[in-house]
């Protein structure tokens, strides 16, 4: 299992399981966040806070909700609108050490304009 947080430590994230690969996708919201999206299963990953200790901006479409630490500003994963026990869940793996993602897939996402893949 790996444990990561926000920079201030209120918001604890554990993966029980790494993906296969990171996503790194160029769209609005996410090229300003300079995430490194992880793409989980609930079963494989965790996060822990007390209940005020995140916020969560809809962006767009409005069916992805993007939370962040309220005290140190961190984006810490997004979420379905309408999550449940079947939905997946992106983890910005930017909370990890270098160490524990140097050896994982980057893969680039044109979320800008194809919608796809992109191979450098």
């Amino acid at each position: 299992m790996l444990s990561a947080s926000c920079h201030c430590g209120a918001v604890v994230i554990e993966v029980h399981e790494q993906p296969e690969r990171l996503i790194d996708c160029n769209c609005s919201i996410c090229r300003r966040y300079s995430a490194l999206w992880g793409h989980l299963t609930r079963a494989q990953a965790t996060i822990q806070c007390d209940p005020d200790a995140q916020s969560s901006y809809l962006c767009n479409d409005r069916v992805i909700k993007f939370f962040h630490c309220n005290s140190c500003g961190c984006v810490t994963h997004y979420d379905s609108v309408d999550a449940g026990p079947d939905q997946p869940l992106a983890i910005n793996f930017r909370m990890f050490s270098v160490k524990e993602i140097e050896a994982l897939e980057i893969r680039y996402f044109d979320g800008a304009d194809t919608w796809t893949v992109i191979d450098k």
